[in-house]
């Protein structure tokens, strides 16, 4: 038979220099995710190379990545006979048993209230709390990067786990990857499902429980971990202490000449303490939520400094008793609130008054006489309009922060961090963002293990299920194909449960 040796087609490309040759191939590439069918139909000997020689495969919306390079450790490690690894994936067989049912009541207790919700009326709704499978809140963009990072760090400790134990259970194992759908990365292990199938079912469920049990043991980690990163910073940042400012937005209203600034520790908003983040955001919903507080101060000192006018104008339903010389020397109207068992006219008395000598002199926060402790104090609030809050910053080493807005500003425009300095030239980022990267490896670990032990298409609960199903079954149904439609429906309802709650899950959050 003659052999025919095809003749190697020149292109214009080709009589390009080497340097513009490289160039249009790598702006060509950069469009394969996109386009790749006609990509792929002007593709050349330089594009098939180069996917080889990486391992890539690319399709619409997906670029899948393939590799062997792992292989001899992987089967170093998996071919290990101590009787550690025994016990090992003895334990993540009998673990992920345990969660499957704990998946499934999940499954259901999350779809029962959500037709609760659903059918209750809306004073009900608003009481109500909706569950999340995976605990969490929305991601901002600045914390991208961990998401993509422990995403991929835990679908790759997930397939390991099943490399690993198809390896010691002798089926072969040719090579693991990664495909990223879209922006999701998701990894995977390809072994040989012949061998898998001959396998004894202990044997089996091993290789299958592996990746949750290794999902399981990884965010345990995770959390041990973040316990050990705080006490290794311990002798260098403080936790519980205040609240650490690191940057503030150029347009936030906190900006000015006493204004807060960065490297400030706040503990204190109003009378509300702050130690960490958590307790900062509650001091700043308490101040949105709360009425003006009034400040205690001494009648004296009322009297003293009062430069309010005779008869106080009345503009859009708000006192201005200022003139506007004062209102730009840092003085406000301020009301006089009486106590209710004073025999007096409804109406308040008015005077104009020096804020920051006001708040800083008050030794205690008000809202009629009452509340105030020495006979002669007076109970003054400012006259402000209904989302004009006055809001006291206490800072260390620094006079306090007076803010008048909306305290929302404050929260939407500060970036701050739980880890106090000891020392002026440390900086919080770097023990911040471990920890960081370790709580999203916990969520998205235990995550993970819990969705893929639930049995629904394409989870390895569907293949744990079936493979249950079958054992159970075996000598009470004779009927293969009664057993496998069994498992079927099992497999579907739970695949339609598990999409109802993400379908409603998203259209909660929209």
């Amino acid at each position: 038979m003659p052999i025919f040796t095809p003749t190697k087609r020149v292109s214009q490309r080709d009589l390009l220099p080497r340097s513009a040759r490289i160039r249009t191939i790598l702006g060509d590439a950069a469009l394969l995710p996109f386009f790749p069918n006609r990509a792929r139909s002007c593709m050349h000997l330089p594009y098939l190379t180069l996917l080889n020689k990486f391992g890539l495969e690319i399709k619409l919306l997906r670029i899948k990545w393939f590799t062997t390079a792992f292989n001899r450790s992987l089967m170093r490690w998996g071919l290990n006979r101590s009787k550690f690894w025994s016990l090992w994936y003895n334990a993540g067989l009998i673990s992920t048993i345990v969660l499957l049912p704990i998946s499934i009541v999940v499954i259901l207790k999350m779809t029962l209230n959500i037709w609760l919700y659903n059918s209750a009326s809306p004073n009900e709704k608003k009481e109500q709390v909706l569950e999340l499978m995976v605990p969490g809140v929305d991601i901002p963009y600045n914390e991208m990067g961990y998401y993509v990072l422990s995403l991929i760090l835990c679908s790759v400790v997930h397939e390991m786990g099943h490399a690993m134990a198809a390896v010691r259970e002798d089926v072969r194992f040719f090579g693991i990857g990664m495909i990223l759908f879209f922006v999701v990365p998701v990894a995977f292990v390809h072994i040989s499902d012949e061998q898998l199938i001959m396998l004894p079912v202990k044997n089996r469920l091993r290789i299958l429980c592996a990746g949750v049990w290794h999902n399981i043991v990884f965010a345990g980690f995770a959390i041990v971990l973040i316990g050990a990163i705080t006490a290794f910073f311990s002798p260098f940042f403080m936790t519980n202490a205040g609240v650490f400012i690191k940057d503030i937005s150029p347009k936030s209203p906190l900006l000015g000449p006493s204004g807060l600034l960065s490297g400030d520790v706040v503990h204190r908003i109003n009378d509300c303490y702050v130690k960490n983040s958590t307790h900062w955001r509650t001091c700043i919903l308490q101040a949105t939520q709360a009425p003006t507080p009034g400040y205690c101060v001494t009648d004296k000192m009322v009297k003293e400094i009062d430069k309010s006018f005779l008869a106080p104008d009345k503009n859009n339903g708000v006192y201005n008793c200022c003139d506007q010389h004062n209102v730009e020397k840092g003085y406000l109207c301020f009301e006089h609130l009486e106590g209710f068992d004073i025999q007096t006219p409804k109406a308040a008395m008015h005077f104009c008054l020096p804020t920051r000598a006001i708040v800083e002199s008050s030794h205690n926060l008000c809202q009629n006489n009452d509340q105030c402790f020495t006979l002669n104090d007076l109970c003054v609030r400012p006259v402000l309009g209904n989302r004009t809050k006055i809001v006291q910053i206490q800072r260390y080493g620094h006079k306090d922060v007076l803010f008048f807005g909306h305290p929302s500003e404050i929260y939407y425009t500060v970036e701050l961090t739980d880890w106090v300095p000891k020392f002026s030239f440390l900086n919080p980022n770097f023990p911040e963002a471990l920890i960081l990267l370790c709580k999203y490896i916990a969520v998205f670990s235990s995550g993970l293990a819990v969705i893929n032990v639930v049995p629904c298409f394409y989870f390895d609960g569907q293949h744990i299920a079936a493979l249950l199903t079958e054992t159970l079954l075996r000598n009470k149904i004779q009927q293969q194909s009664a057993r496998s439609m069994i498992t079927l429906a099992i497999t579907t309802t739970f695949t339609l449960l598990l999409g109802f709650n993400l379908i409603n899950m998203y259209l909660h959050k929209m």
